[in-house]
């Protein structure tokens, strides 16, 4: 420590240029780093979630879960899984050992879990234990239209706006109406034509699929091809024609075909009023502040356009929490600053100790914003702490280095050997109190 400060002192201009540099990198850092509410992490664990509708907890178990879990375990860096089947639904757990892979051992679950030898019926859904699966920004959406019609504007309108906006990665909606084909037979009618009720299963098995089948180039565009069909109304559905005694039968002659409501899972409202709701995730490199306030954006620009009293209602937001967060390590580093500089100014009055306390806790922040911009971190709870904690360490160091200058010049001694006597007789203390800091905060970086 000694040589460096009798580099600096005489290397005045060129201390004071690197403090220059630093200032302005140290506010370019700052600006360009993320702000996430906590770090990126992986978890090593996964569930697999199936439904099954309609079935007991046994048949789950034995067509759904164990065919699932047998080929899951054959996953390479699998460590553990286990099960829960209840009617309609089984639950598979899966860990694997820490420092895998992450990415690539989910894409390895979820082609297993679509190798799965399980009923056609059954839809599985994948999902990790990462932070970043939480929603940025959770939006609960109300109109004066009906719920049908605020239904189709959440799927046909603002899905694909909020999913064009830079940096995010899903938006999931809840709460929408979702409609079903009910069709109704007189089993009377059914048999006087001779009609068996049970091949109408059949019939939309084999007629309502539609398959990719190519592209067909003209001169001046490509045109994706499918063969097959699917039914978009209750007449097109109506009109389907089954085989009968004495030749077919339109399905309207002797069954009732109606549209309406699924029974609803979910209900959103705010505010009381009926509502749908919009959990908007990010891309695990995009910025959270910078994905909620475009989303807000977009949100504010869609009001306009759909009318009809449209209002958008923020029922989770991580941006502002961050926010504060960063505020407040303004604020408490703004109060220390001031606080040090008065205490300094009170104790040795002397204007030259005190400035080069007051420059030295915004050099050490600034430092500090470049070290965690080079090494990738992002402004979070912990590195935000991390900094508050540092302010104070910052403050006592030059207190003590400034009071033994100041103690030395008080017995008459003068001239660059005093300044750097000064620092070398203190800098054993202020070193094992700084390591002595980094030890009770370590485990935390673990």
């Amino acid at each position: 420590m000694s040589r460096l400060t009798r580099f600096s002192l005489a290397n005045r201009t060129v201390v004071l240029l690197l403090a220059v540099l630093v200032v302005a990198t140290g506010l370019y850092s700052a600006r360009a780093l993320k702000q996430e509410t906590i770090p990126s992490t992986d978890w090593p664990y996964s569930t697999v979630i199936s439904i099954y509708p309609g079935a007991s907890p046994s048949t789950v178990d034995r067509e759904v879960t164990k065919p699932i879990e047998d080929e899951i375990r054959a996953v390479d860096g699998v460590k553990t899984t286990s099960s829960i089947s209840t009617s309609n639904t089984s639950q598979v757990e899966i860990e694997w050992e820490w420092g895998e892979d992450t990415d690539q051992i989910m894409a390895d679950i979820r082609a297993a879990v679509d190798e799965a030898d399980v009923p056609d019926t059954v839809d599985s859904t994948v999902t990790s234990s990462k932070f970043d699966d939480l929603p940025v920004l959770v939006v609960g959406v109300s109109s004066n239209v009906s719920a049908s019609d605020l239904s189709n504007q959440a799927k046909d309108v603002m899905l694909p706006a909020i999913k064009d906006v830079e940096g995010v990665q899903d938006v999931t909606l809840a709460g929408d109406e979702k409609h079903e084909i009910v069709i109704t037979f007189d089993i009377d009618k059914a048999n006087e034509l001779g009609i068996d009720p049970t091949s109408i299963g059949e019939l939309f098995g084999a007629n309502v699929k539609a398959y990719p089948s190519g592209t067909m180039r003209t001169a001046t565009a490509e045109i994706d091809v499918q063969t097959g069909r699917t039914y978009e109304s209750e007449e097109q559905v109506e009109d389907l024609e089954v085989q009968g005694e004495d030749g077919r039968v339109r399905l309207g002659d002797f069954a009732t075909v109606e549209e309406q409501p699924t029974v609803s899972t979910s209900v959103s409202r705010v505010n009381g009023k009926d509502a749908v709701t919009l959990a908007i995730t990010k891309e695990r490199d995009a910025n959270t502040v910078a994905v909620s306030r475009a989303v807000t954006e977009e949100l504010e620009t869609l009001e306009r356009r759909l009318g009809n009293g449209t209002k958008f209602d923020a029922v989770f937001d991580q941006a502002p929490f961050i926010e504060q967060s960063v505020d407040d390590l303004s604020t408490e580093g703004g109060i220390g600053l001031l606080m040090a500089v008065l205490i300094i100014l009170l104790f040795l009055r002397s204007f030259s100790p005190t400035f080069i306390a007051g420059v030295s806790i915004p050099l050490s922040l600034f430092i500090a914003m470049i070290g965690l911009l080079i090494g990738g971190y992002t402004l979070n709870v912990f590195t935000l702490g991390a900094l508050t904690v540092a302010i104070g360490r910052v403050v006592d160091d030059s207190i003590v280095v400034i009071e033994n200058i100041k103690r030395h010049q008080g017995l008459g001694e003068s001239g660059m050997g005093t300044l750097v006597r000064s620092v070398k007789e203190v800098a054993g203390a202020i070193t094992s109190s700084t390591f002595t800091t980094v030890a009770v905060f370590a485990p935390i970086g673990m």
